[in-house]
């Protein structure tokens, strides 16, 4: 039996939920540190690490959203081009052809 290409295989819940599972857990770790960081920062250290934590949080997250979203949007244009059986490009000074 030949092995079919997961990302040839219908869009179903079950196939969505394949690809959501793993980013809704990391998001979910992602959080359980985040509020275990701030809990052993303010108990151990003092509430002056504690703002600081909470003050360059923002852009942590940022650059973590921002990277989440070049992440997500390459996979679905490399998905796209393989739905479509677009095995190779031609790139002329650095234009996708």
């Amino acid at each position: 039996m030949e092995k079919q290409n997961v990302y040839e295989k219908p869009v179903t819940l079950g196939n969505i939920l394949k690809f959501a599972v793993p980013t809704i857990v990391m998001t979910v770790f992602m959080s359980f540190y985040t509020m275990a960081d701030g809990l052993f920062v303010s108990n151990l250290i003092g509430t002056n690490a504690l703002s600081a934590i909470n003050l360059t949080a923002p852009v942590i997250q940022l650059v973590t959203a921002i990277s989440t979203m070049l992440a997500t949007g390459g996979s679905a244009v490399i998905m796209k081009k393989m739905g479509e059986g677009v095995r190779k490009q031609r790139r002329i000074s650095g234009i996708s052809l």
